[in-house]
């Protein structure tokens, strides 16, 4: 549909950011919140790719290295809100994703027409919005099912509805009693046309912002997250915390989970060191907020350190609660969540090429070494899964005797020539997306590879939007010998992996890693040149 290059200067292959869309800022046209790896933070219309705002911090830029890139080293965030959990009934249908009746994390997708979700603490007595479709996306945080959120009174600098003015309680559900991190007195606004929340941006000297969506300025005196120069993941925010994990020791940072506390005035920070290995990929937390996951690598360890294991940990303090432990499985992803039944199960890829599956109350049982379930190697010696996985359900309706039946579909990106499932699109030599059906019966849990994707050159973790699979081969660099690969975006059937579209040669040159996302009926890549891709439906947005 379009594309836009923005003023960034790489460092290393570092460049672009996943983007953040957000509804309601310019009238009625969403806009997207990318951040670039020197200190840049873009906003831009997602209709035409027109630079609403650029906003460039004042901090210092080491020289970057293999490890350590500097600079901005993750996207911007917003915060997501924890969905109460159903009760399973025995015998019933599976349960359409919902608003009141959802699992997990609530996206920021919204009802047709019924304007962008907007962020609230809840509380008491406020109103659930109305139910939403299901959403898919990389990981950073989890996929999760998508919900409403009450609409609010007028708009002040940052979006946000004032408490207690006109309008207030009005619409959809009470006004929220506030966003953490906003001004004094100002609460969670939205409804259609109206901007809400804020984005959260870890500048290179580790500091916190909490930027305005209208103008990009900071709403309040930034505050430390994490040490200056550190390499750190994608950021998750839930509730009132935000969490970070740092990897390679760059700045000095060792190798942990961090949490900022956005509800206090003083932005407390709290920690947990692996005293081993690296944190892998993001973090994840558990359908009900209180347990943070982490997956740790290989590495020495020291005192009561970890190496090749996912740890469990309170989301408040990030104490010690659980761990999961296997000398031959090193982690090669970062954790993921998904509800099955009654209960969490935590995924995650290892570096000999298999998906491992935890039970999220006992990550390994007594021993802290035995899954809930392992596959075998989904890709041929010398390949591994990586990136990150990504999931989603697919439900299909009863018809006449035939019950409904719920199917969980686990994706993974495999560098090397997969080793399972029906090569439904040619020959693979360089890497794919694998899907994977995972089957349980009588609580024993297996993975079975269905199909993969075309050849893709590294591939990043897919996105699913209504049961199509959006996978990216993102490219390489040219190196002695050899020239690069553009990056190339395919769309699938995510139940039969037949292939609907590709990109075809529209991009020219290899994608930033990480720099890629979806949101309202687009997909878009941000690519090594500093250029943003936006590819979707040529019929006007409704």
């Amino acid at each position: 549909q379009w594309s836009s290059k923005v003023d960034n200067q790489n460092r290393g292959l570092a460049g672009l950011t996943q983007g953040i869309t957000v509804g309601g800022v310019t009238l009625f046209v969403p806009m997207s919140i990318v951040a670039g790896s020197s200190n840049n933070v873009f906003a831009l219309d997602n209709d035409t790719g027109y630079v609403v705002w650029q906003r460039k911090f004042d901090a210092a830029l080491p020289s970057a290295t293999d490890g350590c890139a500097g600079g901005i080293t993750a996207a911007p965030t917003r915060i997501v809100n924890v969905a109460p959990v159903p009760t399973p009934v025995p015998g019933a249908a599976p349960a359409p994703a919902a608003g009141r009746g959802a699992v997990g994390y609530r996206s920021m997708v919204g009802e047709p027409g019924a304007g962008a979700p907007v962020e609230g603490r809840g509380g008491a007595g406020r109103a659930a919005g109305p139910a939403a479709g299901r959403a898919g996306g990389p990981a950073p945080a989890a996929p999760g099912r998508a919900g409403g959120a009450p609409a609010a009174g007028p708009v002040g600098e940052a979006g946000f509805a004032r408490q207690g003015g006109a309008g207030a309680g009005q619409g959809r559900g009470q006004a929220a009693p506030g966003i953490p991190g906003a001004p004094a007195g100002l609460g969670g606004g939205g409804g259609l046309g109206r901007p809400s929340g804020v984005i959260y941006v870890v500048s290179s000297d580790g500091m916190l912002h909490v930027l305005g969506l209208q103008s990009g300025k900071d709403l309040q005196q930034p505050a430390r997250f994490v040490p200056a120069n550190a390499q750190w993941s994608n950021a998750v925010a839930v509730g009132t915390t935000l969490y970070a994990a740092t990897t390679g020791n760059c700045g000095g940072a060792p190798a942990g989970v961090w949490a900022i506390d956005l509800e206090a005035a003083a932005k407390p920070v709290v920690s947990y060191r692996t005293n081993g290995g690296n944190v892998v990929g993001p973090v994840a937390l558990s359908t009900d907020g209180t347990t943070l996951f982490a997956a740790i690598g290989a590495g020495t360890t020291t005192g009561d350190g970890k190496a090749n294991a996912i740890v469990a940990l309170d989301a408040k303090t990030l104490q010690l609660k659980d761990w999961f432990t296997q000398p031959t499985s090193e982690f090669a992803t970062g954790p993921m969540v998904f509800r099955h039944g009654a209960r969490d199960v935590v995924t995650a890829g290892t570096k000999d090429g298999r998906v491992l599956l935890l039970d999220g109350a006992s990550l390994g049982g007594a021993t802290h070494g035995t899954p809930l379930a392992a596959s075998r190697a989904i890709v041929a010696r010398g390949g591994t899964v990586s990136d990150a996985l990504a999931t989603w359900e697919h439900i299909t309706a009863a018809v006449g005797s035939t019950p409904a039946a719920t199917t969980r579909w686990i994706l993974a990106p495999v560098s090397g020539r997969p080793a399972g499932g029906r090569a439904v699109n040619g020959a693979v030599r360089n890497g794919a997306v694998v899907n994977l059906r995972v089957r349980e019966a009588n609580g024993v849990f297996s993975l079975e590879p269905v199909w993969t994707s075309h050849d893709l050159s590294t591939p990043a973790a897919p996105i699913i939007v209504n049961g199509v699979v959006f996978a990216l081969g993102t490219g390489r660099p040219a190196a002695a010998g050899g020239a690069g690969t553009p990056a190339m975006l395919y769309a699938y059937d995510g139940a039969t992996g037949k292939a609907l579209w590709n990109s075809g040669k529209a991009m020219t040159t290899f994608a930033s890693p990480g720099s890629f996302w979806s949101a309202l009926s687009q997909a878009y890549v941000g690519t090594n040149d500093g250029t943003i891709y936006a590819f979707g439906f040529l019929d006007e947005r409704r």
